[in-house]
């Protein structure tokens, strides 16, 4: 016997004996699933960022994720995702990412890195939905109740408020239970965090002001074991974003933002 597969077997063995379980990322080849994913966003602003101060939208879009390779030993795995409806961005429609994730389901890179003819928000939200398809697992074997901390892309509302391109964050996973419906078994997963202080500038009536963004993302997900593949997903996020301009006064609120990300398998 092979010293990787004996490692692989005792691994198992001592899973079993603690109760744990270790949680992988094996979506299986040639499968397709389809998706369908709201985004319900609102937005208020002090009256020197913007004269409308509440505005708010819903985006619907249709996908369909493909599994094109998973590495028998469970090195990683490669899903291709394409947008089938999207009524609000229809330059999208008919637009493909491909994802590439380790064995736990780490979202290791998207591809290609451009996208002609889509805006660059639009890019934002095609690299959001590619990365919406990692389940964060854990290296160790965990039970319902264990926790773990995960990294992932900045959500795009971080990415709006601070101005950046990209950013990492880390946030807390815990194994909220095993779930063992016929021929099936699912991971229930909530997850958690403080969206890290950002430093950047707004403009306002009065000028460029110096500002920090700060908030929540607060969620969880229920992903098919056998199946390799995520079964629902919700997510929301809030940030604010404060001034400390001598002529505004001291935390000035200039934004609120909340959006609610929903992903339903069909």
């Amino acid at each position: 016997m092979k010293l990787g597969h004996l490692a692989v077997i005792l691994f198992a063995e001592v899973a079993a004996c603690s109760g744990k379980v270790a949680l992988r990322y094996r979506p299986r080849r040639d499968s397709v699933h389809h998706y369908v994913l709201t985004m319900r966003y609102s937005r208020d602003d002090a009256p020197i960022v913007a004269s409308v101060p509440r505005t708010g939208q819903v985006w619907t879009i249709s996908y369909t994720q493909f599994g094109r390779f998973t590495d028998r030993r469970g090195a990683g795995s490669e899903v291709s995702i394409q947008i089938d409806s999207a009524p609000d961005l229809s330059p999208m429609n008919g637009a493909t990412i491909l994802a590439f994730l380790d064995g736990r389901g780490q979202l290791q890179r998207t591809e290609p890195d451009t996208f002609p003819g889509l805006t660059h928000d639009m890019v934002l939200r095609l690299r959001a939905i590619a990365a919406a398809v990692a389940p964060w697992f854990p290296q160790e074997p965990v039970e319902p109740g264990d926790g773990w901390t995960v990294t992932i892309p900045a959500p795009l509302e971080v990415l709006e408020m601070s101005g950046q391109d990209s950013s990492q964050l880390q946030l807390h996973a815990t194994l909220n239970a095993l779930q063992e419906p016929v021929s099936d078994r699912i991971a229930d997963v909530g997850i958690n965090g403080e969206l890290p202080t950002v430093e950047t500038r707004v403009r306002t009536s009065l000028g460029a002001l110096a500002a920090r963004s700060s908030g929540t993302m607060i969620g969880r997900y229920s992903f098919s074991l056998p199946r390799g593949v995520m079964v629902f997903e919700e997510l929301t996020v809030r940030v604010t974003l404060v001034t400390d301009a001598p002529m505004v006064g001291r935390d000035t609120v200039l934004s609120r933002l909340v959006t609610q990300t929903t992903i339903r398998l069909q």
